[in-house]
């Protein structure tokens, strides 16, 4: 029996295919062809508007019939920013492609996301954006359920509250290395200096040596491919909803990209296979693993796998978060002040800011907190798919295989949500009788009731669930500790003054490209030594 090799179909049964191969179709054969494909992807285009399952749910139209328009606006960069114009003008919970929904409810969290015991299955992660490392093992962040369990039960020694304690000297130590650099040059690109110490320390805490992207004042390649990589990753999970396409474009992958990721991984194997060789006591994380993996409960394969993953997560999202709040500190500088008051006026010497300590600044945890809700470092959504048979989310049933998740960014910046939702008030996250509890600059006014009704609990910059960041108490100490040494350090200014705050003002963070995390722009800054009685 003939079969075409490309389209895998037996021919002898479809004579206009077969015409079509052998050069024989006429141009009647060609006008009904056309004619039937048409027909085919117009009935699909009006059987996903009106009669899918999920077509009661509001969206734009064009987005509801297909899912090109999801993948064009994931490819480009935008989705963070369409899913925030869609659930603005549709509600909390919307259409975004034929088969996914999008939410922005708090509850959502918890169904999603969370683990709900009894007579409910998980919602695994939508197969478009994870694979395995190319040993074939499952890194701890994408691992299928049973596995990260294993996985995550071990590696959660590394980021235990003892393990912080004996941590935190190498966040003192990279970031006294930043300081004494921005003393010497004055005005730095804090996007390119922030990442700089946050993949030093991590790379330092993960393989035992850092990165000397601060020594040497760039990026080692081994970082810089991370970031091509995210995005490559964006551009892959588009392509993927469309496997012949997919297939096709394969055939244009130039060797150098499999080279590069071979390379990227192997040079990643290297450093795993020498610290595990290494005879030391040092409180990094294989330390504590190692420790703790008698059993080899977790395979070295999975900790090959999974190095990489602590490197992105532990290093991208902490030098988002440090760059994203000083911007938003230089673009009210009455709230920089106010910052800076509380640390300045909290410590007689340096040494006195610790991990312990700096949680007990009130308006730097209302800072960190505001920066999450404004400027999250993962603005959009981690997909999810409605397990076999369905399952309820938010008190409604939804078919399985549905694909869904919560955004970021949108559902914070909602504003049901959030009193002035659109306007960086650290303030909301303060007692109403706080002595700090006031407006400042450019805030619009409020008072003890303007932020009684705000859904602080929609805030989940780590996720919630058994999947939720392991290493949450490190950032979070991390953030505090940097911030306030830097501060207690140097007076940030724009260095062009007002006329250069006033220009950024009209490119806020947000109108930045997301592809899964943020494409940081430039954010040159200039650093006045201050001294100290």
């Amino acid at each position: 029996m003939t079969k075409s090799i490309l389209l895998g179909i037996d021919v002898v049964h479809y004579p206009l295919v077969n015409d079509f191969l052998s050069g024989n179709l006429s141009t009647s054969h060609l006008a009904a062809a056309v004619l039937i494909v048409l027909t085919c992807i117009f009935g699909l285009f009006f059987y996903n508007l009106y009669l899918h399952p999920l077509s009661k749910y509001p969206g734009p139209k064009l987005w509801a019939m297909s899912r090109m328009p999801y993948a064009i606006s994931l490819s480009t960069g935008k989705l963070t920013h369409d899913a925030w114009a869609i659930h603005d003008k549709y509600g909390k919970v919307v259409r975004m492609a034929p088969n996914e929904l999008s939410f922005i409810d708090k509850q959502a969290w918890f169904d999603i996301y969370g683990q709900r015991g009894r007579g409910h299955a998980e919602f695994i992660k939508n197969p478009a954006w994870i694979r395995p490392a190319p040993n074939g093992a499952w890194s701890i962040i994408d691992a299928p359920e049973k596995d990260h369990l294993r996985q995550r039960k071990i590696l959660s020694h590394a980021f235990s509250s003892n393990a912080l304690v004996s941590q935190e000297v190498y966040v003192h130590k990279y970031t006294s290395m930043l300081i004494d650099i921005a003393r010497e040059k004055k005005i730095l690109d804090m996007k390119d200096w922030y990442a700089f110490v946050a993949f030093d320390i991590t790379g330092d805490l993960t393989f035992g040596r850092s990165f000397q992207c601060l020594e040497k004042g760039k990026y080692h390649l081994w970082v810089a491919y991370l970031f091509s990589h995210l995005k490559a990753a964006c551009l892959l999970a588009s392509i993927t909803f469309y496997p012949m396409i997919m297939n096709l474009l394969w055939l244009f992958v130039p060797k150098a990209a499999f080279n590069q990721q071979m390379y990227h991984f192997k040079k990643s194997v290297k450093w795993v296979h020498r610290r595990l060789a290494m005879e030391t006591s040092i409180p990094d994380f294989m330390s504590f693993i190692t420790r703790n993996n008698g059993s080899k409960t977790v395979s070295i394969e999975e900790i090959e796998a999974t190095a990489t993953t602590l490197i992105m997560a532990g290093s991208e999202t902490l030098a988002t978060v440090l760059t994203s709040t000083t911007l938003n500190l230089l673009l009210q500088p009455e709230k920089l002040a106010k910052l800076v008051q509380e640390i300045r006026s909290s410590f007689k010497d340096e040494s006195e800011i610790t991990a312990k300590t700096v949680t007990g600044l009130p308006y730097l945890q209302a800072v960190i907190d505001e920066n999450f809700r404004y400027t999250p470092p993962v603005p959009c959504a981690t997909p999810r798919i409605v397990p076999p048979g369905g399952d309820t989310i938010c008190g409604e049933f939804y078919p399985g295989g549905t694909f869904v998740g919560v955004p970021q960014l949108p559902t914070n910046r909602y504003p049901e949500h959030f009193a002035h939702s659109n306007h960086f008030i650290p303030e909301r996250w303060l007692s109403a009788d706080s002595p700090l509890f006031y407006p400042t600059g450019s805030d619009p006014k409020f008072d003890a009731s303007t932020f009684v009704n705000d859904e602080f609990g929609v805030v989940r910059p780590y996720s919630v669930g058994p999947r939720s960041c392991i290493a949450q108490k490190l950032a979070r100490m991390q953030i505090g500790v940097m911030l306030s040494r830097i501060l207690w350090n140097f007076d940030f200014e724009f260095p062009g003054g007002e006329e250069e705050r006033e220009k950024r003002r009209l490119r806020p963070w947000v109108s930045q490209k997301t592809f899964a995390l943020w494409v940081k722009e430039e954010l040159f800054v200039k650093l006045t030594p201050v001294s100290h009685p």
